[in-house]
């Protein structure tokens, strides 16, 4: 099916899955950097990010929940 024939339901959760392929990417790098950092300023600047990235992705695993309970109810 071309990707115009995608239906609004099932498009916003293969969108809402890639977001969240990235945010888990991120995540596992800004942990990796908290771990390696050596000056405690560079480390509490990159737990903030880290945390703020942890956010994200627990709203997106928020909306992918809905996104599939709309996809289901809608078949």
């Amino acid at each position: 099916m071309p990707a115009g024939n995608i239906p609004q339901p099932e498009r916003e959760l293969c969108e809402i899955k890639g977001a969240l392929d990235v945010l888990f990417t991120l995540r596992e790098e800004f942990a990796q950097w908290v771990d390696e950092a050596q000056d405690e300023a560079r480390k509490e600047e990159l737990e903030n990010v880290y945390q703020h990235v942890l956010a994200l992705e627990s709203e997106y695993q928020r909306r992918r929940e809905t996104a599939e309970k709309t996809l289901t109810a809608s078949r």
